[in-house]
């Protein structure tokens, strides 16, 4: 399900939460019970918060209620979240209590699941976030004559890109534009633009190139869907990387000077905040928001603002259909890794569809990394040489690694053209990165932009056959690519 979609049918939805077993023998249906026959005494503390203040005080009822309600919240918030309905814990625990102690719902999973759908926090918003080093082809000189063109946007992704403005009231029209494009019904807040931009250190709205995800978010806090927020910013930057792979290199003069990279280039690395617009029941026809401090996971935030590449739109206007098996490909990935890794419940043991989603998840964030700037050469061969290994093998690799890698490649990519090139420059950049990290030695010869494509092209065909994996699977990749040997 994505952010544009609706719940699926709540009752149904609510029926399956209330039958998971939580610990022990207790299920969520049991932890409801315990909360609405003590409904009138949990609706003395007032609120949640003050309920968690009485547990820490050795409240025998507010330690009970604690526990139950935490039960419930664990598992409703494992739904909404693998739908990509990202309801802060405060919320959903401010949600709950009020379904308990105020409304005395029956059936609390179902009352919460009501109010998510009659008060719409299920609908997108927006996250405005930073980036630097990315470049859109002919958005430098060569200036398309609408705004529209300066944004890139594949069919369906949720994404959007635009390179720097150098003036605020091109950003606010883009994003503006973005807001329709991404199907994010309410209007930008553009009082709390203002405000941000007199209160806060954002010149990066002007200077710099901006990414844009539609995103349903509800937080209570700053931070407490930050990870969830971060999921997604990764997900999109993967989504630009692959795409930057496979087309073709930008080996002409004018592409190269018509790009926004190097054109009316003031960008900064001066970035400590990113935006948070939510669709919030208090206003009726604008988002509500939040300016992000980037604080507690600055390290991750700095990675995700490096989006190193280039894309030509004009390209991807003709190429429409490996841009919708791309986004297919990380959606399937990422909605793979969210259910059964990710938000895998903590009794589940790992199986083959946690080890598979996995290892395509990370695989790809190696993969991202290979287009980071460094002054060490060898750095982008190593992230590459990884992502190629994680993506293809299960782990236990014993033998002539580069020759198992060359085979599976081949296996994989059976019928397209050029397939014997693809595996070879596979193989040999996994002997060039024996040569680094065994021998300190960094030589030319890996041609880094067809062994992205390569990866590129195998990531697709791996994501389109992992909803074929087994959860009994001991080895999925290698069960996926068909590798008998």
């Amino acid at each position: 399900m994505t952010a544009h979609e609706r719940l699926p049918g709540i009752k149904k939805l609510a029926a399956e939460i209330n039958q998971v077993r939580t610990q022990g023998k207790n299920t969520v249906r049991k932890s409801a019970d315990f909360l609405h026959s003590s409904a009138e005494r949990i609706s003395q503390y007032g609120s949640v918060e003050d309920l968690a203040a009485a547990e820490l005080d050795e409240d025998a009822l507010a330690r009970a209620s604690a526990f139950h309600l935490t039960s419930i919240r664990a598992e409703l918030a494992r739904e909404l979240w693998s739908r990509r309905v990202f309801l802060g814990p405060e919320v959903l625990d401010r949600l709950l209590y009020r379904a308990v102690a105020i409304d005395r719902a029956a059936d609390p999973v179902l009352r919460c699941l009501e109010i998510v759908r009659d008060r719409q926090l299920a609908r997108p918003g927006m996250v405005v976030f930073p980036v630097h080093s990315f470049g859109l082809l002919a958005g430098g000189l060569l200036r398309f004559r609408t705004t529209r063109s300066w944004i890139f946007s594949p069919a369906g992704s949720g994404i959007a890109l635009f390179p720097q403005t150098n003036r605020w009231s091109r950003t606010r029209e883009t994003l503006d534009a973005i807001r329709s494009v991404l199907g994010v019904r309410k209007h930008l807040p553009l009082e709390l633009l203002e405000h941000w931009r007199r209160s806060r250190p954002v010149g990066w709205l002007e200077k710099n190139p901006i990414m844009v995800i539609a995103i349903s978010t509800a937080p209570g806090s700053y931070y407490d869907t930050e990870p969830l927020v971060l999921g997604r910013l990764r997900a999109a930057s993967a989504l630009a990387c692959l795409l930057a792979a496979v087309q073709p290199p930008n080996g002409s003069r004018s592409g190269y000077l018509f790009s926004s990279a190097r054109v009316n280039n003031q960008e900064t690395l001066d970035i400590h905040h990113y935006l948070n617009l939510f669709d919030s029941p208090a206003d009726r026809r604008a988002l509500d928001g939040d300016c992000v401090p980037i604080g507690l996971r600055k390290a991750a935030l700095a990675e995700i603002s490096e989006l190193n590449v280039e894309i030509d739109p004009r390209y991807w206007t003709r190429r429409r259909d490996f841009a919708e098996a791309a986004r297919e490909a990380v959606d399937a990935v990422y909605d793979g890794y969210m259910r059964h890794a990710m938000l895998r419940r903590p009794a589940a043991k790992p199986d083959g569809l946690s080890k598979a989603y996995t290892k395509l998840h990370d695989s790809l964030a190696y993969f991202r990394r290979s287009f980071h700037e460094s002054d060490e050469g060898w750095s982008q061969i190593v992230s590459l040489a990884v992502a190629f290994e994680m993506m293809l093998t299960d782990g236990a690799n014993t033998g002539a690694i580069a020759t198992k890698l060359q085979r599976r490649t081949r296996l994989l990519l059976r019928g397209q053209p050029g397939v014997l090139g693809y595996a070879q420059a596979v193989h040999d950049l996994y002997k060039q990165r024996n040569s680094i990290v065994h021998a300190g030695v960094v030589t030319s010869g890996v041609d880094l932009a067809q062994v992205r494509r390569c990866f590129a092209l195998c990531f697709v065909e791996l994501a389109r056959r992992s909803v074929l994996t087994a959860p009994s699977a001991e080895e999925p990749m290698r069960v996926l690519i068909g590798d008998t040997d």
